[in-house]
This record gives structure tokens, C-alpha cells and sequence, in this order.
């Protein structure tokens, strides 16, 4: 019954149409590593203290057409606890992205989830994050069409701060996992000191995940994953699998349709496997021309045991394998 779950979501998957859209938010190539920047309900799932560190470099050497050489640049750093007692986690998102068309946001979230176990042995996650989102400009950014009030107006930088909030919800189980959330519940609103006509708005972002874990034998783990998003207009689709080596050493793949093929490997350290170091490289398939060849990231990872709170249980030290 699990399997026939997971097959008809990722059938969903795959029937999906898939057209890039502007991104509004970060594109992770490792984010089946970093479920808490995707979905709240995260917060705490894996049973550790997690701290987690992102950095995406963007097509890399990119050539823009006036401002000479840059590159899509994102910082992203996540942390994330359990809260043994409560049958809940908290979690915390910082990011940092930037341009070199001189567009870029900033945000901080604080997330919670709740679970609920149930007799089956699964669990169902449900969470929410909310804090600050700030978007800037300055004034290289060009705008692909003339007249934008916003940009007309630029002589310098200009930012504006607004509440941002998501929902989340994930359901699993001891070998596959399935999870949605919805972004920019609140859809915030931008305006720069401008009227309506000038306003810039985030849109609603709904993510579905799902992943499965396969073991062909004791030392070696397959883990296929797909990720779909949509803005309810155009759509972006992602699948691949990572084999998993005596859940020390990880080498995988994945395809980001009308966009990228991604390579995806790592390696864990130190007692429990508490330390990761992970290394994507994206070789961009569409619209190379107007992009550029290669997008990197790296991912470091920590966790310890999470700490006892309000008398719950000794939380054990889990190995800290492939899981989102």
C-alpha cells in the first residue's frame, strides 16, 4: 500500500506540465538535504539538532550585457531542533540572494511543526513559519521593459521589509515521505514609496515532495525524489535518486526540466556521521546562451543530540542518513 502511495504521487509528478518561472525564491540543486527551507514542518522531524549551511553560485562567470561579469549568489543557513515533551520542533531560515543586475532579497523566518504519531508507526508533520522577506534594487537593475516606476525612480538602493508567512505538512514513514507546503501565504506586496500600478507582489508558491528509500543490500541505499513547484501559473519539476554507500559516502543525480541536469555527491564525518559536506554542480541544458554553463553549491551540515526539554525522552543520536 505504502509503495502504490508513492507511485501514484510521483506519477502526479511526472504527468505535471513543467515550465521554468521567474525565480522569485532560491533554487536549491541539494534541497532534499534541507527539507526546512522548503517546508516548515521540518522543524524537528529528524530527531537532532541540525545546523545546516548552503552557498549557491549561480551560473557561474555569467556575462551580463552592460554590467559586466557576475553571478546569482545565495547564502542560505537553516537550524532546526526537536522540543521533546511537545511533540514538536522549531526551526530558524536565514537567506541572502543577490544578482548582478542589482536585485535581491533577504529573509529570516522562524518555523514550528507539531506530530502526530499514529498506529502504523508513521508520522504526520504539520508546521508554519513566518518573519521578514526584504527585497532591494539598486540602480544597475534593468528591467526587461521600460517605464516601471520602481526603477525609473532609482538613483541608489532601495529596500522595502514585509511579514511572510508559509504552511506545511508532511506525512512519514520508516521508507518513504511525502510533503507539501504553500509559500508566501500572505502574498506581500511591495511598493517602494510608488502607487498600486508600480507594486511588486511575491506570489503563492505550492511545493510537493516525495522520496523513497530502497535498500538493495546492507551497505548500499537508493533514494529516488521528486520535487514539483508552481506559482499556479507555470510550474518547475525536478527528479532523480541518490545511492547512499554505508550511509557514509553519497553519489546521485537529478534533472530540473527546461532547465538543468544536476550531479550530486558528499561524504559524512565524525562519530554518528554528525558532520556533512555535500557538492552539487548543475550543467545547465536550456537556454544556455543567455545563461551560463555551471551552477555550484555546497552544503555543510552539523547535528548533535537535541537537548531534553519539560521532561520529555532522551532524544538518541540517529544516523544522520539521506531523509527530507
Amino acid at each position: 500500500m505504502q509503495k502504490k502511495l508513492l507511485y501514484i504521487f510521483l506519477t502526479i509528478f511526472i504527468l505535471s506540465s513543467a515550465t521554468t518561472f521567474a525565480q522569485q525564491d532560491a533554487q536549491l540543486s541539494q534541497y532534499m538535504f534541507n527539507p526546512l527551507y522548503v517546508n516548515p514542518a521540518a522543524a524537528g522531524l529528524d530527531g537532532v539538532a541540525k545546523f545546516q549551511l548552503h552557498y549557491r553560485n549561480q551560473w557561474s562567470d555569467y556575462q551580463t550585457t552592460f554590467d559586466g561579469n557576475g553571478s546569482l549568489g545565495t547564502q542560505i543557513f537553516t537550524a532546526s531542533m526537536p522540543l521533546n515533551g511537545l511533540h514538536s520542533g522549531i526551526g530558524i531560515q536565514f537567506v541572502n540572494d543577490k544578482t548582478p543586475s542589482g536585485a535581491g532579497y533577504q529573509n529570516m523566518l522562524l518555523s514550528y511543526s507539531y506530530q502526530i504519531g499514529l498506529a502504523n508507526g508513521a508520522v504526520i508533520s504539520v508546521g508554519a513559519k513566518g518573519g521578514f522577506h526584504t527585497k532591494s534594487f539598486d540602480s544597475k537593475f534593468r528591467p526587461r521593459e521600460t517605464g516601471d516606476p520602481i526603477v525609473d525612480a532609482l538613483t541608489g538602493s532601495v529596500n522595502q521589509t514585509k511579514a511572510d508567512f508559509s504552511l506545511g505538512a508532511i506525512y512519514k514513514t520508516a521508507n518513504y515521505q511525502i510533503g507539501a507546503s504553500l509559500n508566501h501565504v500572505n502574498s506581500p506586496v511591495y511598493g517602494f514609496g510608488t502607487d498600486k500600478t508600480g507594486a511588486y507582489t511575491i506570489k503563492q508558491v505550492l511545493n510537493l515532495t516525495a522520496s523513497y528509500d530502497y535498500y538493495l543490500n546492507d551497505d548500499i541505499k537508493v533514494s529516488p525524489m521528486a520535487l514539483w513547484k508552481t506559482d499556479f501559473n507555470t510550474n518547475v519539476l525536478e527528479g532523480g535518486a541518490i545511492f547512499t554507500y554505508t550511509d557514509r559516502y553519497w553519489l546521485g543525480g537529478s534533472y530540473r526540466l527546461n532547465d538543468a541536469g544536476i550531479i550530486i555527491a558528499g561524504i559524512s564525518m565524525l562519530k554518528n556521521n554528525a558532520l556533512r559536506l555535500g557538492y552539487s554542480l548543475d550543467l545547465t541544458t536550456v537556454g544556455a546562451t543567455a545563461k551560463a554553463p555551471l551552477s555550484h553549491e555546497i552544503m555543510l551540515s552539523y547535528a548533535i543530540p537535541a537537548p531534553r526539554l519539560l521532561a520529555g525522552k532522551k532524544t538518541p543520536v540517529r544516523t544522520p542518513r539521506f531523509r527530507h
